[in-house]
């Protein structure tokens, strides 16, 4: 933390702490750092005979205060002097720790003091040894940690490209190596990446390169695992968890750095602890062994707030106080990719059953997980002009994972206000900064939360239109800025998933939403998002656009000024039955990118535009869908932007970002309300101050996407498939079904044709491939599977098993990109016979496994055939060679497809997929 924000927040803790009213009749009880948890906390300071004076700790307070009588007759403030308070332990209220709404009870800072409650341990000092580095021992008993603070400021354990990463090359394999769907399946994965990247493996011991950790980004999640072998000259590593998520699996644009080795300790404020307990620190400039001592965290949580439906705990108030130093979680080694973190990490401060417990003029800061965690049955409890910061997730989680069933439970009605929440995401990069799930009538209003790698505020926790207890939460007024970073993808400033009626995300100023691949978004209103105002936001300079739907229901997009996304301005996902959303009375300007992407087909009853007003400042003609072809009066004749114009909104300067409209605009005839921007953010001068003294480094630019690798896969269909769009890794999945307005990805009923992981039948193994026909689909090459080999040169080998049903028609193709595209080899069996190949008759034998291998050599220059072998279990492999591509044009495989092209109730089965190539450039 830059030391100008220090002097401001100890200027603003003397200017509210001077002005902190005390109850006019209070029990006043003291804590000191030299007191003595027997004394009776009564005195400010210890007696000449040391027999009495104040409490020694947080903990020591607690205590003391449930021997009061009850009920209270008095309110109780507990003052503590200045100084750090070491947290022997987590700090636990219950029911019985409460004070009532007559006589609360209050923990705060003495009058100008600054006051720590840490979570942490101090080391001995350093001591500088020779290469610029510092060392010390850590002593006898020491955990081995995994954060560690210099002075004042979180050091880095020792990682690979700096403040940048690296880019793996392909997931080659994934293979179950134990476990079950009930108890945890484990598998194996093994990597691909640029030798180079493993160099720092070449010369280490075999166990210290099992404490190694690997962090891969990708799309909006990101997962760590402990490597498990490594082959630092072939470019191989694996890592042992559970399955990938085959929508978000682990590819050519997955970010990765490499932590926690010795090897790697090559940038100021890194360090390393080795398992001898030998602490390493490269120190920052101006740093000293003196001025910066080392401290670890040693508690996972700090303050834990646990009652009953019937018993809460209650009325209880912290004010001015300073906590930090908490791990947040057990370890982090591993962790499963979990979207914003909130199913697998919780906060360092948790209150569960908890009513009217308030925080304010609060720090907290230096923790590896959320920050507050306001969980099943918290209502009406108050975070308000606080500093969370520091985070290794996100700054507050209210609410739960899933609807809780009965009222008393529902977390609602809690403030989080005039916080300064920001530098979040340190440890897991896909938190975000206020998360609210399961929860109702939450208010989160003027508000500043930046720097963080994910979304800045995310409400709502269901995918769909299923039922949802997510209501009337408020999102209004807040400044939201500089996330994404250029790390994670499918973010918005503003994230909403599910039907949330009655919710306002209104007048947030929102900018500088930078993603890696795709997805920067400042409005996004995701899966099913229902019943949302968004209103009066100012939005600017994003990835992908002001404002996203991916699909959802009766949302307004009303009188926002979306301006200078890179892509696109506007997009929309998915045509629905119903009516979208209603956009209107919006201000769109850009100078880059297209008006409105992806998907515009339908009509005023599936989404309604009119009386908004665009304009690009490049000069180009303004157009729109399909395929910006239409000019605003053709558009208009679609039925759509009726009432719209294209004009200069005449803005005090664009350019410099000053979004104030001058006289005269044509913004006013439309209808359009000026934005109260100077209300947004934080309140106060002295607040606004201190959001605005945050020292920001230079924004890198967002990383150029790596073209895809050729691809190499094994794939024993021994996991499972929760998205048929996405089946497993590298794959695409296309049914029937798919292609019908208002498909969700998680339907399954009754599907009449189908992609199904089975036990029926496995050539090896457990499981295999199910494709499932039906009489009467749309188009006769439902279900397929596609693959994206990107082979452009050497030979390609594709093998697999097949065991065919009766009546089944089975096909492969390879194919280059693009349309049209070129054919190169062909296998279709039909009524157990090869069949579209000239001169090639083959008798392929039913029900059961045969073994199928097609070779290939890709390039311009090549014979352009193929040679197919065929080796039915327990016979004789049949090689058929010179086999004639479909086209002479075929000269690189970008597109590999099995297909059940029958037109009745059929079956087969695929196993043991193994593509590959000798291109030594993948």
């Amino acid at each position: 933390m830059p030391s100008r924000l220090l002097v401001l927040l100890t200027t603003l803790v003397l200017l509210t702490t001077l002005v902190l009213p005390f109850p006019l009749v209070a029990l006043d009880l003291h804590v000191a750092t030299d007191g003595n948890d027997a004394w009776s906390g009564k005195l400010a300071r210890a007696n000449p005979a040391r027999t009495d004076g104040p409490l020694a700790s947080l903990e020591g307070a607690r205590l003391a205060i449930r021997k009061l009588p009850r009920p209270l007759t008095e309110s109780v403030q507990v003052v503590f002097a200045a100084g750090t308070y070491r947290l022997a332990q987590t700090v636990a209220f219950d029911a019985a720790d409460s004070g009532d709404a007559a006589h609360p009870i209050v923990y705060l800072a003495a009058p100008s003091a600054e006051v720590v409650l840490s979570g942490g341990r101090e080391l001995p000092a350093f001591q500088p040894i020779k290469g610029g580095r510092w060392e010390l021992r850590t002593p006898a008993g020491t955990e081995t940690f995994e954060q560690l603070w210099v002075g004042e400021r979180r050091a880095t354990r020792a990682r690979s490209h700096g403040q940048g990463y690296a880019f793996m090359r392909a997931m080659e394999s994934e293979t179950k190596v134990a476990g079950d769907r009930k108890d945890g399946e484990v598998f194996r994965q093994k990597i691909l990446v640029d030798p180079q990247d493993l160099q720092a493996f070449a010369e280490v011991a075999e166990a210290e390169a099992h404490d190694a950790v690997i962090n891969f980004y990708h799309k909006w999640d990101n997962t760590r695992r402990r490597i498990e072998t490594v082959d630092p000259t072939a470019g191989f590593l694996t890592v042992v968890g559970g399955a990938t998520k085959p929508h978000n699996s682990l590819d050519h644009h997955t970010g990765f750095v490499i932590e926690n080795l010795l090897a790697l300790l090559d940038e100021p404020g890194e360090w390393f602890l080795s398992r001898a307990g030998l602490l390493t620190y490269l120190p920052r400039a101006g740093e000293t062994p003196a001025a910066n001592p080392a401290t670890y965290p040693v508690l996972e949580k700090l303050l834990t707030f646990v009652g009953s439906a019937d018993r809460p705990v209650a009325h209880l108030e912290f004010r001015g106080l300073r906590f930090r130093h908490a791990k947040g979680v057990a370890t982090l080694a591993t962790f499963e990719p979990n979207q914003a973190a909130v199913g697998r990490v919780d906060g360092v401060i948790t209150l569960e059953h908890a009513t009217a417990i308030r925080f304010l003029d609060c720090e907290l800061s230096r923790f590896g997980s959320y920050g507050f965690s306001l969980r099943r049955g918290t209502h009406d409890v108050t975070i308000e002009h606080c500093l969370i910061t520091d985070m290794g997730a996100g700054g507050v989680k209210v609410g739960t994972l899933n609807d809780e069933p009965q009222d008393a439970d529902v977390v609602r009605a809690n403030r989080i206000h005039n916080n300064i929440i920001r530098d979040g995401g340190l440890l897991f990069p896909c938190a975000v900064g206020v998360w609210i799930g399961s929860a109702a009538d939450n208010v989160v209003t003027h508000n500043e939360i930046s720097d963080l790698f994910y979304s800045a505020v995310s409400v709502g926790w269901r995918w769909g239109y299923a039922p949802s207890r997510a209501k009337r939460n408020q999102v209004d007024w807040n400044h939201l800025h500089h996330l994404g970073k250029g790390i994670l993808s499918d973010m918005g400033g503003v994230y909403t998933l599910g039907p949330s009626e009655g919710t306002s995300v209104s007048h947030n100023h929102i900018h500088d939403v930078t993603c890696f691949n795709y997805g920067g978004w400042g409005l996004y209103t995701d899966e099913g998002s229902t019943g949302i105002t968004l209103e009066g936001n100012l939005v600017h300079d994003t990835t992908d656009g002001g404002f996203h739907q991916h699909y959802g229901k009766d949302n307004i997009v009303r009188n926002n000024i979306l301006a200078f996304g890179e892509e696109s301005q506007v997009q929309r996902s998915r045509l629905e039955t119903h009516r979208s959303f209603v956009f209107e009375r919006n201000l769109v300007v850009f100078d880059r990118g297209g008006l409105l992407g992806h998907e515009w087909r339908g009509t005023p009853g599936n989404y309604v535009l009119r009386g908004n007003l665009y304009w690009d400042y490049s000069g180009r003609p303004v157009r729109f869908p399909p395929a910006d072809k239409l000019t605003l009066e053709g558009w208009q004749q679609a039925g759509q932007d009726v009432g719209s114009v294209v004009a200069d909104p005449r803005f005090l300067d664009a350019k410099a970002r000053d979004f104030r409209l001058q006289p005269g605009s044509p913004a006013f005839a439309l209808g359009f309300q000026p934005l109260e921007i100077e209300k947004m953010g934080v309140i106060g001068a002295a607040w606004r101050q201190v959001a605005a003294s945050f020292e920001r480094g230079p924004t890198p630019p967002r990383p150029a996407k790596p073209a895809a690798p050729a691809l190499n896969l094994h794939q024993d269909f021994e996991g499972r498939i929760t998205n048929p769009q996405y089946p497993f890794p590298s794959a695409h999945g296309n049914l029937s079904r798919m292609n019908k307005p208002g498909f969700a990805p998680s339907a399954t009923k009754d599907p009449v044709d189908a992609l199904l992981l089975t036990g029926a039948q496995a050539a090896r193994g457990k499981q295999s491939l199910l494709f499932r026909d039906a009489p009467g689909l749309p188009a006769s090459y439902y279900p397929m599977l596609v693959f994206t080999p990107n082979h452009r040169a050497g030979t390609s080998t594709v093998q697999f098993d097949l065991y065919l049903e009766p009546k089944a028609y089975f096909v492969h193709e390879w194919r280059t990109g693009g349309n049209p595209y070129a054919t190169g080899p062909v296998l279709a069996i039909k009524d157990g016979r090869v069949t579209g190949v000239k001169g090639l008759v083959l008798a392929i034998p039913l029900q059961q496994w045969v073994h199928f291998e097609l070779v290939a050599e890709i390039g311009a220059d090549t014979p352009k055939e193929w040679t197919l072998r065929v080796t039915p279990r327990g016979g004789a492999t049949q090689a058929v060679q010179g086999l004639p591509f479909r086209s002479p044009k075929f000269d690189q495989l970008s597109w590999l497809g099995f297909i059940s092209n029958a037109n009745e109730a059929t079956d087969f089965y695929l196993d043991e997929l193994d593509i590959r190539t000798t291109d030594a450039k993948r």
